[in-house]
């Protein structure tokens, strides 16, 4: 039975990314549990409050989770419970993911914001820095099934068995239809997708709906959204790029960007490399 961690800081976002977990979860039998980091005001900090305040919140946190717990567990009739944390929010995610084994990871994304753009969240460090699949609720999304999936496949970054085994295991639980996607400025890339033997060798496809397009085109990301649109896709899937520090200055990550402008929940599949 797979567990997969909710992320919370009880937003609005962060609470319809609980009920759409909880009920994938009661379709698909996983366990969930609910993580918060619990953070303090920098106007707290700066007035220097008592070890008394830390500890009064604490509980309070406590409670909102274990109050939220009951909740979901009742709603649902999944097995629910709930991990408390402060301090670095990655280091506590993946000390949280060690302690309880989990596979995935589910997270509430907001508007994007001026902040954002200036200072990044929360949902685009765990794409890039965490090594478990992390799936992005669009804020007001219900779920209604997983039944096709559109993977955004790029033919210049190189995708590693590890990566593969992620997205075959999730379309086999969940017994969709997946179509590998693919928009390139170059007709010649097209060629390297069809030899590409990480998506066709190593598997038994016979079991797999699945269908590859491509497209040629310079506006990939607008090619996307298009896409999804056209196939009606419950689900987009991308496996995100983390770029070197001369890279970023030419490069932006396309999956970072549909994180924050896609209609339709985003599976990023991490590449669990170095």
């Amino acid at each position: 039975m797979k567990t997969t961690i909710v992320c919370t800081d009880f937003s609005q976002e962060a609470e319809n990314a609980i009920h759409y977990a909880a009920s994938m979860a009661k379709e698909n039998h996983y366990n969930i549990i609910l993580f918060n980091l619990q953070s303090i005001s920098i106007h707290a900090l700066n007035a220097q409050v008592s070890a008394d305040f830390f500890y009064e919140q604490t509980l309070k946190n406590q409670q909102k989770l274990t109050d939220k717990s009951i909740e979901i567990a009742h709603l649902y009739g999944i097995k629910t419970e709930y991990h408390l944390a402060s301090g670095s929010f990655i280091e506590e995610l993946n000390n949280c993911i060690q302690a309880t084994n989990s596979d995935l990871i589910v997270m509430g994304m907001a508007e994007k914001t001026p902040e954002q753009r200036l200072l990044g969240n929360n949902v685009i460090k765990a794409i890039h820095r965490i090594k478990k699949p992390i799936l992005i609720i669009p804020g007001h999304t219900e779920y209604t099934g997983i039944r096709k999936i559109l993977f955004a496949y790029d033919t210049h970054k190189s995708i590693t068995w590890s990566a593969m085994d992620d997205i075959y295991s999730f379309i086999h639980e969940l017994n969709a239809e997946i179509e590998v996607f693919n928009v390139s400025e170059s007709v010649e890339d097209f060629v390297e997708v069809i030899h590409d033997i990480d998506l066709n060798s190593g598997y038994d496809l016979d079991d797999i709906k699945y269908s590859f397009k491509m497209i040629q085109s310079i506006e990939i990301i607008k090619a996307i959204e298009e896409e999804v649109k056209l196939t009606n896709a419950d689900l987009l899937t991308m496996v995100p790029y983390r770029y070197n520090l001369v890279e970023s200055l030419f490069h932006r990550s396309k999956t970072a960007i549909m994180a924050y402008k896609n209609k339709v929940p985003l599976l990023s599949i991490p590449l669990n490399i170095d």
